[in-house]
């Protein structure tokens, strides 16, 4: 058996293959081409390359899933809004399905990797942090949380600065602004700031940023915490991976609040909470996969 899962991300894409054993036998990864259009190429030159690394046909999968940003109205298959990916209405699983004998099943990307994680951590409680070119979250308690039309967790473009930077959906000071790779890299290269050592910058512009980015990231993990109440607090996305000072420097901003608090919020047992995964760009492909097979609610021990 081989099942295929393809996440595309606003700025990269990448798809898996998994054998029976839900391990990963094939990778191809891609910058991902906005539009709808564009898109469906992606989708189709990924899959056609994993089917080629496998030595089948893109009829012989066994299953398709595909994870997406935005509002995706997985039953019909179709991209409802993705603002990153400059995209309306798009009934991607009819265009693309005729290629394939296995019926395509598609959702929110960062829901998908959450089904992903919770399969990597043999959990069935973790919300899935994506700081990425969006920022977004998702929560699996035993199954996916989805609320009304699927929008759970779509928290990048809830306004916290209403004088902040103008977010192309059209708000001022959305939360995607602050800590979305989209707004992090005009705003590091224009100050000059190298987002992978920016922990060991001394100067004043340097620290300005960083402690701006572990008190948003902190405060946006204490707040999921609290919401959800998972076992675990997984931060990914592209931000994240591109940061290696950025999971220790969250867990000690947690820590300061604990100790300087009463017993309520639980910040020391957040902090202990919060954890990255190894390997963590894989896991929403793995977790598209898992939705192609079947598990559209969650990963079930």
């Amino acid at each position: 058996m081989i099942s295929l899962g393809i996440d595309i991300g606003a700025t990269k894409a990448l798809g898996v293959a998994l054998d029976q054993d839900n391990r990963v036998v094939a990778e191809q990864a891609m910058f991902t081409i906005r539009g709808k259009q564009g898109i469906r190429s992606v989708v189709m030159d990924i899959a056609t390359s994993i089917a080629d690394q496998t030595g089948i046909s893109l009829r012989d999968f066994d299953s398709v899933g595909i994870g997406v940003p935005g509002v995706v109205n997985r039953k019909a298959g179709e991209i409802v809004s993705a603002i990153n990916l400059r995209i309306e209405n798009m009934p991607l699983r009819t265009i693309i399905a005729p290629h394939f004998r296995a019926p395509v099943r598609l959702d929110n990307d960062v829901k998908v990797t959450a089904i992903g994680a919770g399969m990597v951590l043999d959990s069935l409680s973790v919300t899935y942090l994506s700081l990425g070119t969006g920022v977004a979250a998702a929560t699996l308690e035993g199954r996916l949380l989805r609320g009304s039309d699927n929008e759970a967790g779509e928290i990048g473009h809830f306004v916290i600065d209403p004088g902040g930077t103008i977010c192309r959906c059209g708000q001022r000071g959305c939360l995607e602004t602050l800590i979305g790779g989209s707004y992090l890299a005009p705003r590091l290269a224009r100050l000059e700031l190298d987002w992978a050592t920016l922990d060991q910058n001394t100067s004043q512009a340097g620290q300005a940023v960083y402690s701006q980015a572990v008190q948003v990231v902190a405060r946006l993990v204490s707040l999921v915490a609290l919401v959800y109440g998972s076992d675990k607090i997984v931060l990914g996305g592209g931000v994240v991976q591109a940061a290696p000072w950025m999971l220790e420097a969250v867990r000690g901003r947690l820590v300061e609040w604990g100790q300087s608090t009463a017993a309520f919020p639980p910040y020391a047992r957040i902090a202990g909470q919060t954890i990255t995964i190894e390997n963590d760009s894989q896991v929403p492909a793995i977790g598209a996969a898992l939705i192609g097979q079947g598990w559209t609610e969650g990963y079930t021990l």
